[in-house]
C-alpha cells in the first residue's frame, strides 16, 4: 500500500507522517484509524530524507498482524512454562511453579515489550517515506526568486 501523506517532524532517520482516511481504508486496518477520525499519524521510516512540511509518498509493508500475535504471545507463555518447569522439578513444590509461572509470565511480557521498542525506532513501525512529492525548501527557493 501505498499513500500520499505529509511530513509533521523528524528525527533522524523517523518521521512522523499524517495520513488522510481514503473510502479504501475502511477495509485494510494497517494505519489503525481510530473510529471517527479522517487523519492518523504514524512514524516512517525516513529513506528519502523528508523535511518536515513535505508532501511525500509512504509505503505500508504487508500485514503482519498474524506474525505480531505469534511474537505477542508466545514469548510469555514460554517463559511460563519454564517457571512451572522450574517450581515443579527443581523446587518440587506448588507453590513455587505457580509463583514462577506468574514471574514467568512477567518476564515475557517485558521481554516483548523492550523487542516491541527496539524494532518500533529502527524500522518505524512498518512504514517507508519513499518519494518526496513537494519538497517545501525547493518551494520556498522559487517563491523568494533563488531558484531562478
Amino acid at each position: 500500500m501505498t499513500e500520499r501523506a505529509l511530513v509533521l517532524k523528524t528525527f533522524g532517520k523517523i518521521a512522523t507522517v499524517q495520513i488522510e482516511k481514503k473510502p479504501e481504508c475502511d477495509g485494510c486496518k494497517i494505519c489503525a484509524f481510530k473510529q471517527g477520525k479522517s487523519r492518523v499519524k504514524v512514524k516512517a521510516l525516513n529513506t528519502a530524507g523528508a523535511r518536515p512540511g513535505d508532501a511525500v509518498l509512504v509505503r505500508a509493508e504487508k500485514d503482519n498482524r498474524l506474525l505480531a500475535s505469534f511474537l505477542a504471545y508466545v514469548p510469555p507463555v514460554l517463559c511460563a512454562a519454564a517457571g512451572v518447569l522450574v517450581g515443579t522439578l527443581a523446587l518440587s513444590s506448588e507453590l513455587w511453579a505457580a509463583l514462577l509461572c506468574i514471574a514467568g509470565i512477567a518476564v515475557g511480557f517485558v521481554a516483548v515489550w523492550l523487542a516491541d521498542r527496539l524494532v518500533s525506532k529502527t524500522k518505524g513501525f512498518g512504514m517507508e517515506v519513499v518519494e518526496i512529492i513537494q519538497d517545501t525548501e525547493r518551494k520556498e527557493e522559487k517563491e523568494d526568486g533563488e531558484g531562478i
